[in-house]
């Protein structure tokens, strides 16, 4: 029966991944474009993150309309959307085969010619087949290099998988709160205040630090599969998005680099392995997946696939393709601030940069832009997304005025940039170093007025300038951040450079090499192997990351023990130091984003620009202190949490504490 049980639980997990990540994108996809357009990969990708985009919205537009949120809800309104728009679909594939494949001897001449043409490429059948064999080839490559990003990624996984992570702990306790109450989160959080001198917990204030999108498509998952939140499924969730963001970067670069296809697959081949295998488990990669970084995740999905449809609409002039991209930009405002706020930045960089290169054609650059943005697609969209921002929902950071916590200049020295040492760290010594080369390279390259070297350009500079110059830009965000996101780029501009150097050698029109063919075979096998070997070190340095799942099965089972044990007037105070997975704790009550209170790190008590509270740390570093004894008596916490190895001793010494709850790991103490 409990095998039975688990199989159930399995296809219904998986069903549920398919209709809440791909299908509603899917259907999406093919009523806005019909099935022209796009590569079978580009289907699989794009939908995943039009699923995300899709689902975001509609669950909001659920909730605000007064339904509750619900398995059933989320089902039909899935369904609905999708049926929706395969009908659309199939009228527009109905459409455009009676307007590309009309009937006559005219066509059928076309036809022919175009098999001629196709067939005079290939000279000798030897030669056809060569071709194939090559594409087969690069095929098998792509696809080994997949497998081993995989296989990098779920060996470090397999030790932290289990829920222990603490920023993965926060963003799961609002999304099991949709999943319990059916209604859109209010971020709102309780917190110990002092009034004249006396002590007491506030009434719940606004906090701007979570976004709903992060975490309506795990309410989802959950609520169609029934899979319990304290489980491995957000993790896996968040590794198939860095996996799917890993492709939205493959299909950016063949689109990127298509007008010489040759060119275009080796660097999407490249920049594969360099952001796939290669620094695998460094942030923002796997260890970011471990530790529940739910939004520079999906922004880095979003960043690549908004990059994407801008380059081919401003590139092929489709104003479909650009309110697609405007969508995307929609949604990751939605998502996550961060990300968006940075995404304005790379926007703004190749835009500029565009400008610069273009200045003496601009004019006709500015007619071209201006029929596309005023098409009724873009206007369409335009409207839609205000609306929804005005009259639906509007993300919690722009109600607590978050933003302009974020301009003004750095107002600590976390925020004040990065050293270029610290950045080569974060992104990588030889990707950086290789990046850096390519960066140069395509300044110096004369393609540099395309639009395509323009967005790489522009996505490096914003990058560099945020991370090591942030006080250039009046920024006031933590610069390691902001360094996390840079990796992608430079795993672009590294490709670009091996693929140019080895491209630059090699005179085209006779087949001839400027130098010797060994000596560039043999230097760029060695700078290839220099570059595998660094990537693999730091994946190394990662991989025998122990396991503490023993330590949180105890935390989870005293919490357990705990919720039966209390009532709803008992206050209970746990160690945020030494107890692990301590931020799950809050999904066993769902009483409030701060129950139970938490001592938090010792230096955020010695924070110079912020005054913090001290109750928390005197509540359980000197419980019979007279700060501890007023602090207890203000707040009315009656149960503590701690680790017995380092917190143990002033409880037992006290004649107030009882210990309720024994174990190797975690005491709980009940105060009389």
């Amino acid at each position: 029966m409990d095998l039975a049980n688990f199989i159930q639980d399995q296809i219904l997990f998986y069903i549920s991944i398919i209709l809440v990540l791909f299908l509603p994108g899917y259907f999406l996809l093919m009523a806005v474009f019909g099935k022209k357009y796009f590569s079978g990969l580009e289907k699989f990708v794009i939908s995943f993150g039009l699923s995300i985009a899709s689902v975001n919205f509609l669950l909001i537009l659920l909730g605000k309309a007064g339904f509750l949120i619900t398995r059933n809800s989320v089902l039909i309104v899935i369904i609905l959307f999708s049926a929706v728009c395969w009908v659309v679909s199939l009228r527009i594939t109905k459409s455009l085969r009676i307007t590309r494949y009309p009937l006559g001897t005219a066509n059928f001449t076309k036809l022919r010619n175009v098999l001629v043409r196709k067939l005079k490429n290939c000279k000798l059948i030897e030669n056809c087949k060569l071709k194939i064999v090559n594409l087969d080839s690069r095929t098998i490559l792509i696809i080994l290099l997949l497998f081993l990003t995989i296989f990098i990624k779920t060996a470090y996984l397999k030790n932290s998988i289990f829920p222990t992570s603490t920023d993965l702990g926060h963003h799961m306790y609002w999304s099991k709160m949709i999943s319990e109450t059916g209604q859109l989160p209010i971020y709102e959080k309780s917190g110990i205040i002092e009034i004249a001198g006396h002590y007491q917990i506030s009434d719940p204030q606004p906090i701007a630090d979570f976004i709903i999108g992060e975490h309506l498509i795990f309410s989802a998952i959950n609520l169609i599969s029934g899979i319990d939140f304290i489980s491995y499924f957000p993790s896996l969730i968040l590794l198939l998005t860095n996996i799917m963001s890993i492709l939205a970067m493959f299909i950016l670069v063949l689109k990127l680099f298509e007008n010489n296809k040759i060119f275009a697959q080796r660097a999407a081949t490249l920049t594969l392995l360099f952001i796939g295998p290669l620094y695998a488990i460094a942030s923002p990669q796997v260890k970011f997946v471990s530790g529940g970084v739910i939004g520079n995740i999906l922004g880095n999905l979003f960043i690549s696939l908004a990059l994407y449809f801008y380059f081919r609409a401003f590139k092929e002039k489709e104003s479909w393709f650009l309110a697609t991209a405007l969508f995307l930009t929609a949604v990751m405002f939605y998502t996550h601030h961060l990300s968006s706020f940075i995404f304005i930045f790379i926007l703004a960089f190749a835009f500029v940069i565009f400008l610069i290169f273009n200045i003496r054609n601009i004019s006709w650059h500015l007619k071209s832009w201006m029929k596309l943005i005023f098409s009724p697609p873009v206007i369409s969209c335009v409207l839609l997304a205000t609306c929804y921002l005005l009259l639906i929902y509007a993300p919690a950071y722009i109600q607590t005025n978050a933003v302009e916590t974020a301009v003004g200049g750095p107002s600590k020295a976390t925020r004040a940039g990065l050293t270029f040492s610290q950045l080569k760290f974060s992104a990588g010594e030889a990707r950086m170093a290789l990046g850096i080369l390519g960066l140069a390279l395509l300044l110096w390259n004369r393609r540099r007025k395309t639009y395509a070297y323009s967005i790489i350009l522009g996505w490096l500079i914003a990058l560099f300038a945020m991370s090591l110059k942030p006080q250039w830009l009046y920024l006031d965000i933590p610069s390691g951040r902001i360094a996390n996101y840079i990796s992608y780029p430079l795993a672009i501009a590294s490709a670009f450079a091996f693929i140019y150097i080895f491209s630059y050698a090699q005179n085209s029109k006779n087949k001839k090499y400027y130098i010797s063919p060994k000596l560039l075979f043999t230097t760029c096998s060695l700078l290839l192997v220099a570059f595998i070997i660094n990537g693999f070190y730091d994946n190394s340095q990662s991989l025998n990351a122990g396991d503490n799942s023993t330590e949180a099965l105890q935390t989870f089972h005293a919490s357990s023990y705990l919720t039966n044990s209390i009532s709803e007037n008992d206050i209970v105070l746990k160690d945020h130091n030494y107890i692990t997975a301590d931020t799950w704790i809050k999904l066993y009550f769902m009483r409030d984003y701060s129950f139970p209170f938490s001592r938090s790190y010792f230096k955020r008590y010695e924070d110079l620009t912020k005054k913090r509270e001290q109750c928390t740390l005197q509540m359980i570093s000197g419980p019979d202190s007279s700060e501890g004894k007023e602090c207890f008596m203000g707040t009315g916490v009656n149960f503590v949490m701690v680790n017995p190895r380092f917190d143990s001793a002033q409880f037992e010494k006290s004649d107030k504490f009882w210990r309720i709850y024994a174990g190797d790991e975690i005491d709980i103490y009940y105060r009389n």
